[in-house]
């Protein structure tokens, strides 16, 4: 019903209906509690989320092991595998009818001379018609991935192959899984280069550390062994949240194959497909809590930072010093609710895939980890150095993003040199800081004196 309501309209009809009512409940969840409930809420649902987060995973981890028949299983799985084939296909039936029919996306489908593959997006074929548009479709090239899904294969439907691409690096190379750079539709270098590999070693390590939302949580802290305590106890929780993931999303390639149809929802068609083998279907709900928790740690996080920069940095610092508390808190919820309706607007039409927009989002933001450290620890830092450091260090990746979607015709970073475009930010932010301190007016003796002695 909400796909025949939103076909018409432009931006929103991209994306199915069960995503657009999800997404609706999602957003006024977390707008209404971050909203009314503020930091204290944001804190406390955080604690909730990881809790459901790591059971979750954990629970996850062991039933896919169990399914998959344990690593050394899923390692000789992966071994046999050959990367699939992308293109389009147009869809026939034998006979043409007067209502016309519809293949929805994901749906499998074999060409006449047993080729298999599955929709990337549903395909239509008119009343009075025996053939549908072409539409994107992801080819299998193992044969044991095409075994599997035998009995899902639609009747009495034919594809056409109308083109084909294979795989830019990796294409037809068994064990391309199993060993580095690892395959990749659009890269010839592969998937994850060494010199890239050492790029994220340094930016998923540090970039958090500039986070602006992650600073906010700080203040959360009563006392510096609390933090400490924190620290180590972060280190200890995310070494048991992502190794599983790990273990869990390689063997995902194994248990269900395709899935580069969709690839961002790997992990709600893993806890389904394990919870219904399991004969516990039930369970599926649990596990599809863990991921939409970890979005939502993060969501509320991000709402909070904006509304309270808007609020209490922009309009209570130069605008209205004055303003009376009654009239930041009407100010502050309708900020949240301004900003979340734009941010449930933006991903009506969501990127391909999730993690691009997350690394995307993660880099501009991490470009503050220079600014941070010269305001920490260098004394002759300016407030002048410091926001052209942060304007120098976003504008460097969002250039590179530019130039990526020029040259390779996607949403994706250039990577000069082999490395991620945060690390030639960390050092471009770096100089405009250590430039515009040195030539603006030093800092103030008594400030200075404040924070550093």
């Amino acid at each position: 019903a909400v796909s025949d309501a939103t076909r018409g309209i432009p931006w929103v009809n991209q994306s199915g209906g069960d995503y657009i009512l999800c997404l609706l409940f999602f957003a006024v969840s977390v707008i209404l509690y971050t909203t009314f409930g503020g930091f204290r809420a944001v804190v406390w649902t955080d604690v909730m989320q990881g809790l459901v987060m790591f059971a979750g995973v954990i629970i996850l981890l062991i039933l896919t092991l169990q399914q998959v028949g344990g690593l050394g299983n899923a390692t000789k799985e992966l071994a046999k595998m050959t990367p699939p084939e992308f293109g389009t296909a147009a869809l026939h039936v034998e006979n043409a009818t007067q209502t016309g029919s519809e293949i929805k996306k994901g749906a499998w489908v074999r060409t006449a001379d047993g080729k298999t593959m599955r929709l990337m997006d549903r395909a239509v074929i008119q009343p009075g018609e025996t053939a549908s548009e072409p539409v994107e479709v992801v080819i299998l090239t193992t044969e044991s991935d095409a075994a599997k899904v035998q009995a899902e294969i639609e009747t009495g439907i034919t594809a056409r192959v109308t083109d084909s691409k294979e795989y830019a690096f990796g294409a037809g190379q068994e064990g391309v899984y199993l060993v580095p750079p690892g395959p990749h539709k659009s890269s010839p270098s592969g998937f994850l280069p060494v010199v890239l590999a050492l790029s994220f070693f340094v930016f998923w390590n540090f970039s958090g550390a500039g986070q602006p939302s992650y600073m906010v949580r700080q203040m959360a802290y009563k006392s510096t062994v609390v933090l400490r305590r924190s620290i180590m106890m972060v280190a200890v929780y995310f070494t048991l949240i992502y190794f599983p993931l790990v273990l869990i999303f390689t063997s995902a390639r194994v248990l269900i194959p395709g899935m580069e149809y969709a690839a961002d929802r790997a992990m709600p068609e893993m806890a389904a497909t394990v919870t219904s083998n399991a004969g516990m279907p039930w369970l599926a709900g649990l596990l599809v809590a863990a991921p939409f928790a970890a979005v939502m740690s993060s969501v509320d996080s991000f709402l909070l930072l904006v509304s309270s920069s808007i609020v209490r940095d922009i309009y209570q610092q130069s605008i209205n010093p004055n303003a009376t508390e009654s009239r930041l808190k009407k100010l502050t919820y309708t900020v949240n609710i301004i900003v979340g309706v734009l941010i449930v607007f933006a991903v009506l039409n969501p990127p391909e895939f999730l993690q691009t927009l997350i690394i995307f989002a993660s880099a501009g933001l991490g470009c503050f980890l220079m600014p941070m450290i010269f305001a920490l620890y260098w004394k002759r830092a300016t407030a002048g150095g410091i926001v052209a450091a942060m304007i120098a260090g976003a504008g460097t990746i969002l250039v590179f993003y530019i130039i990526g979607k020029v040259v390779y015709d996607e949403f994706t970073a250039y990577e000069l040199g082999g490395f991620h475009p945060f690390i030639w930010s960390m050092f471009v932010s770096a100089a405009v800081a250590i430039f515009f301190s040195l030539i603006g007016r030093q800092p103030d003796k008594t400030l200075v004196k404040k924070y550093f002695g």
